[in-house]
Parts: structure tokens; C-alpha cells; sequence
């Protein structure tokens, strides 16, 4: 049964100081995660499914309302969880061109539009990241410093809460199997009440309804990997991560969006096919990423992602739809549209040359009752219907 959504999780992660004292009081809005003082035991809220507090000392505001947290009652603070309303902003104060020139916003590489740009980050962050993918303070293994241990059963969700699958015990340590998740950095959501976080090619072994919507050959031993949302709490070292997740910080700017939206259907990746395997979309052929990247996934999934691929610059991905949803993306009104070519692949005559396929990306969200909207770069040949 789909989970009810709440409001989207992605406000900038904030720190404060050590330690608070009775009579304190914090506003918050929904996703947003505080440190409210050192880790230890005693933390308690008086309404966790308004704002839950961990053990490390962070509340995150789960929905508007009112809690009182205290540690080992001998100190309280009233937190105020408020809506999460993100700035609208103005088409014309974005800063883009006709051709896909090269220009820096900050320390942001971009090509053609803003919007198309790395992911603006400090440099404290890199530390606890690599590839935008959360390290492992504690690694499960030293090959493996991106896995983070789940609870047995965790359950990973699309973007609209549709229970995509659970997750296998995958991953074997000291003669046991444990199931294992990466995170993409500054990627959240509250589906449900819960804070989720976004999950990085997580195998799950989906349920008969999802099953339908795969190719059998995708299938490895009942399971796939899928990139989408699971609960912050499944994760077994859950205070560590959300320490370093940066809970928000991926978020992409809004937009006002266009009045008529198009079903994402997945498209058909076979369009993008040769007898010598399938299109590049990256001059660089053989090095990734393809167009199929783009188009309905393995796990029945269409991405939304950070930045249009081909640029090389980083595409993280913001969130994932299973194509059996039914929803609509709604383009954003005054986004640059890019047209990008593709290649003939390696073993081609024409290896490295443009092939007369295309693709082209659209800026803008997806819209799903309860939530506030996230934004990024999705195919159009993944819409149905959507014009040239």
C-alpha cells in the first residue's frame, strides 16, 4: 500500500551550539535537521512524530506543530516545526545562454544555464563524501567505505511512497550476510511521517506488482538495484549518517511551473540500440553515461537528476518514479531546454561521431499530493506525449 507522503525534506543542514538550557526554543521547518547539544542518552521528544530526536543530539522537523525535547529532564526546549516553503525564483533572473558555453557561478562549473551546474559544495564536506556518495566513518569492510549497514527488512519506497521492494542481506562480513545501502549526500525526504534518505543502487527484491513492470533479464536472483528513498531509521549507524549526510543540500532551485505536465512512461530504451551496443551520450564513448541511464531503469524507476548529462558534472540524482505511478512531470516555466546528441559506441564503423538520435532534457517537478515539490532534470523521451 503507498505510504502517505509529507512534506519534502530538503532544507539546508543547520548546526548550533553545544548545549541548551530550560526555557530555549527553536523553529525549524519540515526535513530540517538541528543539533541541539552533545551525543549521549536521555534525549527524548514529547511528540516524535512532530520532532524526533536522536541520541547524537539532532532534531529533525517531521511536521508542522509543536514538541518539547528534553535531555535526562533537566532541560527543555520548545521546537516549533513549521511548513517547508521553498523561494520561488524568477525565470529572468537566471543566468543562461543560447549555445552551452562554459561559466562559473561561485566555485560552480555550469554549461549553458545555471541550472546545469555542478552541485555547489564546501570544503569541509569532502571529507565525509567521495563522488558525492556519504563515507563511512566505520566501514563494514576496508574495501567497502561506502556501505552503511540496514536493518533486516528494510523497505525502499519511489518518491510518491510506492513500496518498491525490500533489501537482501547482500554484503558478507566475518562469515555473516548483512543487507547494505550507499547514500547520495544531501538527499532526503519525509515520506510518511519519516525522514528517508536517498539510496544509491540498493538491491531490493521487489514484490510481484514491480516485478511486472522489469525485464526478467534484470533480475538477478529475485533482486535489482534501484536507486530511491528509504527510512533514516533503518539505518544501523543511523546518528553517524545523518551527521554526515548534509540533510538538504542537494536541493535544486524552484521554479514556476508550466500548467500542463506529462506522464512519465519510461520510454523506450531499445531506440538507443545498435548491433554494436547502445549509444554514448558523452563524446568519451565506452566511459558512460548511456541513454538508458534516463529512461525507465532496471528497478521499473525514471530519475530525476541534479544536472543534464554529457557535461561531466556529476548528475546526482534527486529523486526516482516508478513508471507505473501515473504521475506527471510539469516543466519549469523559462528553463533552458538542451538538446543532447548521442555517439556511435565502441566497435562501431563510426565509433566517437554524433548518431542521428537525440535527447533532450527539461527542467522542472514532479507534483504529489502532500509533498512539496523536487526539482531537477528529467528525458523528455521518458514523457509521454511530451512535445518535441
Amino acid at each position: 500500500m503507498p505510504m502517505k507522503m509529507m512534506n519534502a525534506a530538503v532544507v539546508a543542514w543547520l548546526i548550533c551550539g553545544p548545549a541548551f538550557a530550560r526555557g530555549d526554543s527553536l523553529t525549524l521547518r519540515v526535513g530540517t535537521a538541528r543539533q541541539l547539544g552533545a551525543a549521549g542518552p536521555g534525549w527524548k521528544s514529547s511528540a516524535p512524530d512532530i520532532a524526533e530526536v536522536y541520541q547524537n543530539g539532532f532534531v529533525a522537523g517531521l511536521k508542522p506543530g509543536h514538541s518539547r525535547i528534553t535531555r535526562n529532564e533537566t532541560a527543555e526546549c520548545l521546537v516549533t516545526v513549521e511548513e517547508d516553503r521553498q523561494l520561488i525564483l524568477d525565470p529572468k533572473t537566471l543566468k543562461q545562454y543560447e549555445d552551452d558555453r562554459e561559466f562559473t557561478i561561485g566555485l560552480r562549473k555550469c554549461f549553458g544555464s545555471e541550472l546545469n551546474g555542478q552541485r555547489a559544495s564546501d570544503p569541509a564536506e569532502k571529507q565525509f563524501t567521495r563522488a558525492n556518495r556519504v563515507i563511512n566513518s566505520k566501514p563494514l569492510r576496508a574495501d567497502k567505505p561506502l556501505d552503511w549497514e540496514l536493518q533486516p527488512g528494510t523497505e525502499v519506497y519511489d518518491g510518491a511512497g510506492v513500496l518498491m521492494g525490500t533489501v537482501p542481506a547482500t554484503l558478507e562480513v566475518d562469515g555473516r550476510r548483512m543487507p547494505v545501502s550507499m547514500f547520495n549526500f544531501g538527499a532526503s525526504k519525509v515520506l510518511s511521517g519519516r525522514i528517508c534518505v536517498y539510496a544509491f543502487s540498493v538491491s531490493i527484491v521487489p514484490p510481484a506488482a514491480v516485478v511486472k513492470l522489469m525485464d526478467p533479464a534484470d533480475l538477478r536472483g529475485g533482486a535489482v538495484a534501484v536507486s530511491a528513498w528509504l527510512p533514516l531509521d533503518s539505518v544501523v549507524d543511523k546518528e553517524m549518517l545523518l551527521e554526515r549526510i548534509g540533510l538538504g543540500k542537494a536541493k535544486a532551485p524552484a521554479l514556476p511551473l508550466e500548467s500542463k505536465g506529462w506522464r512519465i512512461s519510461g520510454g523506450n530504451p531499445k531506440m538507443y540500440m545498435t548491433q554494436f551496443g547502445e549509444l554514448s551520450i558523452v563524446r568519451q564513448v565506452g566511459t558512460g553515461p548511456v541513454p538508458s541511464h534516463y529512461l525507465r531503469r532496471p528497478g521499473g524507476t525514471v530519475n530525476l537528476i541534479y544536472s543534464v548529462p554529457g557535461f561531466g558534472l556529476g548528475g546526482q540524482g534527486t529523486d526516482s518514479f516508478l513508471a507505473s505511478d501515473g504521475l506527471e512531470f510539469y516543466p519549469a516555466t523559462g528553463a533552458k531546454v538542451f538538446h543532447q546528441p548521442t555517439y556511435f559506441p565502441p566497435g562501431h564503423p563510426q565509433k566517437g561521431k554524433p548518431s542521428p538520435q537525440t535527447m533532450t532534457f527539461l527542467y522542472g517537478a514532479v507534483k504529489v499530493s502532500g509533498s512539496e515539490p523536487v526539482y531537477g532534470w528529467i528525458a523528455r523521451e521518458a514523457l509521454a506525449g511530451a512535445p518535441e
